[in-house]
């Protein structure tokens, strides 16, 4: 399996995990919501023949790092 396909269903599950754990139940549903985007996600990526490398949005966390030095 490789790495994005695992970090999106590791999202999905952890998505899961907290939503069982939660009283509110509209953030519940929403975090349902992205476990099922982040397992259908993962489910083209089956589809599209991904590979291991990263996407093009790998570097999203990175972007605006250093910015706070203002």
């Amino acid at each position: 399996m490789n790495i994005e396909k695992r970090a999106l269903l590791d999202h999905a599950e952890r998505c899961r995990c907290v939503a069982n754990e939660l009283d509110h139940g509209e953030a519940a549903q929403r975090l349902r919501a992205m476990a099922d985007e982040y397992e259908a996600r993962a489910t083209r990526l089956d589809d599209e023949g991904g590979s291991s490398t990263p996407g093009r949005n790998s570097r999203c966390h990175l972007e605006g790092k250093g910015d706070r030095d203002g």
